[in-house]
C-alpha cells in the first residue's frame, strides 16, 4: 500500500494498519531502517485520558448548572471585585 509523502516529511498510517496495530492518537512507534526499506514498530499504546473517554463527566452526579447561570455568577463576581476597588 503506497502512501505520498509530505513536504515535512509525514505520512499517514492508513487506517487498517492503525487498527491491527492498535495505533491510536497520543501512541508511540519506532523507525527502524531494515535493508532497503524500514520498520514501523508500536512501542506505546496511547491510553485515553477520563476526558477524552468521557468518563470524568459522564460520573458527575452533582447538580446540573445551566451555561447562562454560570456566566451570570462570573459577572457577579466581576461585578463585586469592581466595587471593592
Amino acid at each position: 500500500m503506497a502512501v505520498s509523502v509530505t513536504s515535512k516529511g509525514q505520512v499517514t498510517i492508513p487506517k487498517r494498519i492503525r487498527d491491527a496495530l492498535g495505533i491510536t492518537p497520543g501512541s508511540k512507534v519506532e523507525f527502524a531502517v531494515a535493508g532497503g526499506g524500514a520498520r514501523l514498530e508500536l512501542v506505546k499504546r496511547h491510553t485515553s485520558s477520563r476526558l477524552e473517554d468521557g468518563t470524568a463527566i459522564l460520573a458527575y452526579k452533582g447538580r446540573r448548572i445551566p451555561v447562562d447561570e454560570m456566566h451570570g455568577g462570573l459577572a457577579m463576581k466581576r461585578a463585586a471585585k469592581r466595587a471593592r476597588r
